[in-house]
């Protein structure tokens, strides 16, 4: 039942992003042409850095040694489309890219937590595969907050002009009320990004940007919770995501 389940959330949810963002959705793939500039090669590479990188989506608190999350989510993400538009096939890129995302988490002993991600942009051959290791300095309990520091990497694939990474390391703090589960987190993405296309002759962008974060997590079943993010920065990104918690 919870393959079913999981599956027809993923639908539901990249077919509201379809739905949203029409534009993006009719193919605008990942592909430089020759009137991309430094100046813009420089934002998108930050923007997309920022974008793409491993976003847990979840309160600080530890899962425990036989806990498992597992969840799918949509971010819209706020881009500069005069950056983008040398960087999409049809040259007319949106202003807003949703990014679907496949989540899974797994508690460990010793207040740790290891998480996975995948990501795929709707009208493009684009994916990325991040992951993170997270350590509980408290566990939390009905008086004390939880709080964890956490290391993430994310990888773009797919995208044969452009070769993107991103890393950081970060610190959370979550409080559980009754169903509620207030958030907030903030951490520091370093992002590496290179092109390898025969238009163009740009140098390679390394940046490091400070990413905070204050979400909420809602427990409507003792298996199904829902949880809302928004992310503060260089970019701003509001994420809604539905997870099961086993």
């Amino acid at each position: 039942m919870r393959r079913p389940l999981l599956s027809a959330l993923w639908a539901l949810f990249l077919g509201s992003t379809l739905g949203a963002v029409p534009a993006l959705a009719a193919g605008n793939d990942l592909v430089i042409n020759g009137s991309l500039t430094q100046s813009a090669f420089d934002t998108f590479v930050e923007e997309a850095g920022i974008a793409l990188a491993y976003n847990p989506v979840a309160p600080a608190e530890p899962r425990g040694i036989t806990g498992v999350d597992v969840g799918v989510s949509v971010t819209l993400v706020h881009i500069d489309s005069a950056a983008w538009k040398n960087v999409v096939s049809d040259t007319d890129a949106p202003s807003q890219l949703p990014v679907a995302r496949l989540h899974a988490q797994k508690g460990l002993p010793f207040g740790l937590d290891v998480g996975l991600s995948y990501i795929t942009v709707p009208g493009s051959d684009a994916n990325v595969i991040g992951g993170e290791v997270r350590k509980a300095i408290l566990e939390g309990s009905t008086v004390t907050p939880a709080v964890s520091v956490y290391a993430h990497y994310s990888r773009m694939n797919g995208v044969s002009d452009l070769d993107l990474y991103s890393w950081g390391v970060g610190v959370g703090v979550s409080k559980g009320f009754a169903i509620f589960t207030p958030y907030a987190a903030v951490d520091q993405v370093w992002i590496n990004g290179s092109e390898n296309s025969s238009l163009v002759a740009l140098s390679d962008v390394s940046e490091s940007v400070t990413r905070g974060q204050v979400g909420l997590r809602i427990a409507l079943l003792p298996i199904l919770n829902v949880v809302g993010q928004a992310d503060f920065g260089p970019v701003t990104s509001y994420t809604l995501r539905l997870n099961l918690g086993f």
